[in-house]
């Protein structure tokens, strides 16, 4: 059996298992994060989620588009490949993942998701997107970086991927930290939510990739920062 057909069969397989609750399996590292963890676990949930996004992209396409189900599928073998490889796969514990800095962690990575298929899907480098000095209009003309150059999707899959991470991060927030509101960090929690909300609605929207950076690098991350008390990497 060739790997495409065990890709279908493992779609499947995940398909019946994407409930709400799949975030909590899954995960992959993204680059270029602002925050630092004291262990894998972010990283390992947001490789599961990578498969999660996968499996549902190729599901949506399978009959509307073969050749962008097929590409998804492909990812998703890749994507697995990468869960089987990471040396946690078999010895992380279920408890680990069951706090506030673990899943606002998380949360971080898939907003990194967006920002890095959302410019990809207008032809702007990952390392670009995730970086907050490229925001700078002078800055960015500059460097050759200019955002606002970038005036329509040129890859609509890429695009449909940051669509689905842009809402799986509303729905991830809604699910796993927003139990962890008090009144000590409800303020900043409220705002995360407001900014999640928005930058899906941006996505939606297809507003210009500076106009999304702009909500994740000087609202989103932020806000999580102060309402889960994360730390960031110092240079």
């Amino acid at each position: 059996m060739d790997r495409l057909h065990t890709a279908q069969l493992v779609l499947f397989m995940i398909l019946t298992c994407c409930s709400t609750n799949l975030g909590r399996n899954l995960s992959n590292e993204a680059s270029g994060h602002i925050f630092v963890s004291s262990d894998d676990n972010a990283s390992f949930l947001t490789l599961i989620e990578r498969v999660r996004v996968e499996a549902l992209l190729a599901n949506e396409s399978l009959h509307s588009n073969l050749t962008s189900s097929n590409q998804h599928l492909a990812q998703l073998l890749d994507r697995l490949d990468d869960v089987i490889d990471n040396e946690n796969y078999f010895v992380v514990k279920s408890e680990q993942f069951n706090n506030a800095t673990v899943d606002a962690l998380f949360l971080a990575n898939v907003v990194d998701e967006v920002l890095q298929y959302y410019g990809g899907a207008y032809g702007i480098l990952p390392n670009i997107m995730l970086n907050m000095s490229s925001m700078g209009s002078s800055m960015s003309t500059k460097s050759g970086m200019d955002t606002d150059s970038h005036t329509s999707v040129s890859d609509v899959d890429k695009y449909q991927t940051a669509r689905q991470y842009a809402k799986r991060a509303v729905e991830i927030f809604d699910a796993e930290l927003k139990p962890y509101e008090s009144n000590k960090n409800g303020s900043a929690a409220e705002q995360v939510e407001k900014y999640l909300i928005d930058l899906r609605n941006a996505v939606d929207d297809k507003a210009p990739p500076s106009a999304v950076m702009m909500i994740v690098h000087t609202k989103i991350h932020p806000n999580l920062q102060l309402a889960y008390n994360l730390k960031t990497r110092t240079k």
